[in-house]
């Protein structure tokens, strides 16, 4: 026996991916020696997913140690490395409330957007303003505009740029005649005055996109933009101590590309938000 127990590895015979294994035929002594030796390599390579990727658990670190690495290693020693190293993460208790408000919940890409806008301290320029928008069914994040201002303006643009990003010639199909209408872009937004003035409120309308507006202090019903804003401020932004805007822009603009297209999500079946809209989409992103 080679002292491995079955839940060890995985053993995986896939062209370009790595899979740890021991020799049987090797002595006891030699083989303790090269087991050390490959779990010091493991959690190395762990370490660093780790600490790229804070808000990551067990189950995203394993997926990334295949993606990024080819190591197709069992979840539960991953957990036991990072158990021992101090990495894993405690588990969140959301509550979960009952929505009074008949919202729209999203089936397909672009039926339902969501935006809202977080603050980012830059050091010498103080408060900066990051407006963002995340389609809730691919988790993508469509667009995004940093900037010193906080006002319509920048929701506009960031509406627009979501925009040419879904539908290249800036015509959004119009919806099926049919009164439940449920084939229309909506977009959803907390009543701030960016998102109901009436610039914006028109712009929609123009663009021939639904609006929906979350109730008074019910953050859950923008959950998406919600977790969202929380990944990119653990992940991201409080990694960092930006002393300038151009600082923080350079940055983000790095994971913006980062967050879309190398980062599995769980509710994804652990596929990257370009990689699901690419299948549900037929391969047309």
């Amino acid at each position: 026996m080679s002292g491995y127990s079955r839940s060890s590895y995985y053993y995986r015979p896939k062209q370009g991916q790595h899979v740890i294994s021991s020799d049987s035929n090797t002595s006891k002594n030699h083989h303790s020696d090269s087991s050390g030796e490959t779990e010091a390599a493991l959690l190395e390579i762990i370490e660093k997913v780790a600490l790229e990727y804070p808000s990551y658990g067990v189950r995203r670190v394993t997926v990334m140690l295949r993606r990024r690495s080819g190591i197709a290693a069992n979840r539960k020693k991953v957990y036991r490395l990072m158990k021992l190293a101090n990495l894993v993460r405690k588990k969140s208790v959301r509550k979960h409330v009952i929505m009074k408000r008949i919202l729209t919940v999203p089936e397909r890409p672009d039926q339902l957007w969501q935006q809202d806008i977080t603050y980012i301290w830059c050091g010498h320029d103080g408060w900066c303003y990051l407006f963002s928008i995340l389609d809730c069914f691919t988790r993508e994040w469509l667009a995004y505009t940093f900037s010193t201002y906080c006002g319509t303006d920048e929701a506009i643009k960031t509406l627009e740029m979501a925009v040419l990003e879904r539908f290249p010639d800036g015509v959004v199909p119009s919806p099926s005649p049919s009164p439940s209408r449920t084939d229309m872009v909506t977009t959803r937004s907390d009543g701030g005055s960016q998102y109901t003035s009436a610039r914006f409120v028109n712009t929609l309308k123009v663009y021939g996109i639904k609006q929906e507006v979350t109730g008074k202090n019910r953050p859950d019903q923008n959950a998406y933009i919600e977790a969202f804003h929380r990944s990119i401020k653990e992940d991201c932004i409080w990694q960092h101590d930006f002393q300038t805007f151009q600082e923080a822009k350079h940055v983000i603009d790095k994971f913006f590309h980062d967050y879309n297209w190398n980062r599995p999500h769980s509710s994804l079946k652990y596929m990257t938000p370009k990689e699901f809209y690419a299948m549900v989409s037929g391969g047309n992103n």
